[in-house]
């Protein structure tokens, strides 16, 4: 296991560092308040009069001008109490809890000039789940949410956007930061490798050419960082998260590299199987490292909510196709007790598509013709 940095011999680096302005952020959680409104049927005016508050300061809340974040515990916590008697689901009242944490992150980086604190980074402190990384990468890539998709469409009037956006300047500062972050990142300690590969993961959200270029180089010299090892290292996830970053961003070549070199004993299967487990909830506490993936045992979570994710992603236009053929054939080996019948006729049909389309790797085919069998023999019983 890598070895973690004592506090006393960690550093500020040349880099970057919050200025007390970092809580002036809102254009997140101003757009998710915006669709928890329209979600209930309320025009602005409506909702502040039930409220109380002044027309302006509901606009200020939605647009960011005025950050949710800024106003007092008391006053959040009574519009949020609001808008559940008003019919919102808790699950998107929890969208707008994250939305502040994603907007005081996204403050974080434009508010950075000066010394990184690689200690207290935020992408060094825990490890992001999928609804924060969602709304982060809402501005970089115009990607609603899945969470707020599904709740209702946001509609707009007139020529205003459809989600919070970036100015060039903005999204080029935040690469910058992420950039420097990862680059100045101890290679050698836990909190290090969490650090490079976030920074990794959340830059990738830039499409920009130079982004990707950078991208593929660190990737390289992960790769070499890591080199042989057959065992679980926290270099082993920086990697991981790499590949993933790259078939993102269309090298369909990296994810199947990865599963070939690099998920090849029982360690590394099982913290593909956590990762993922934690990705979409079914961990549900927050972790802090990413050696979660080794430390938690499997029966320490179901497995349905996983099964069906990856039954939903098993399509030949999903860039990430080749590691949710592994991950399921992973997953019913560890649990087969997931596999009852309705679940096997459901999945079967999805299966012989993909073995049919001939546009998975020869490893991803090989595993689903294994998960065919076992399917039908599900279905014999």
């Amino acid at each position: 296991m890598a070895k973690r940095t004592p506090p006393s011999t960690r550093t500020a680096s040349q880099g970057s560092l919050p200025r007390a302005d970092a809580d002036r952020e809102g254009r997140v959680s101003g757009y998710v308040l915006k669709t928890i409104r329209q979600t209930v049927g309320f025009t602005q005016e409506q909702l502040a009069e039930k409220a109380r508050v002044d027309v302006s300061t509901l606009q200020g809340w939605e647009s960011g001008r005025r950050p949710l974040m800024s106003v007092s515990a008391g006053a959040y916590l009574k519009l949020r109490h609001l808008l559940h008697r008003l019919g919102a689901s808790p699950r998107l009242l929890s969208q707008l809890d994250t939305g502040i944490e994603a907007d005081r992150f996204i403050g974080y980086m434009l508010a950075a000039d000066g010394l990184i604190d690689l200690e207290n980074h935020p992408l060094a402190t825990w490890v992001i789940t999928r609804p924060f990384t969602e709304l982060v990468a809402w501005p970089f890539t115009g990607a609603v949410p899945n969470e707020l998709k599904e709740a209702a469409p946001i509609r707009r009037r007139g020529p205003s956007g459809t989600g919070p956006d970036l100015a060039v300047d903005e999204r080029r500062h935040m690469v910058d930061h992420l950039r420097a972050a990862a680059e100045q990142a101890a290679k050698d300690s836990v909190e290090g490798a969490l650090l490079r590969r976030q920074a990794h993961y959340v830059a990738g959200f830039d499409k920009s050419s130079e982004t990707i270029e950078w991208l593929a180089v660190t990737q390289r010299a992960e790769q070499r960082r890591l080199g042989n090892e057959v065992e679980w290292t926290p270099s082993w996830a920086v990697v991981r998260s790499g590949a993933h970053t790259l078939a993102r961003v269309g090298d369909e070549g990296a994810l199947p590299s990865f599963i070939d070199v690099h998920i090849s004993t029982d360690a590394c299967e099982i913290a593909n199987l956590n990762y993922w487990a934690y990705w979409l909830g079914e961990i549900a506490d927050p972790q802090l490292a990413d050696t979660f993936m080794v430390e938690l045992d499997l029966d320490s979570w179901h497995g349905d909510r996983l099964l069906k994710h990856l039954m939903g992603r098993l399509t030949p236009d999903n860039v990430y196709v080749d590691v949710v053929c592994h991950t399921l054939w992973a997953l019913i080996i560890r649990k087969p007790g997931l596999l009852g019948k309705k679940i096997a006729d459901d999945l079967v049909g999805a299966v012989s598509r993909m073995l049919q389309e001939g546009v998975i790797s020869a490893q991803s085919k090989r595993e689903l013709e294994e998960v065919s069998y076992a399917l039908r023999t599900v279905q014999r019983r």
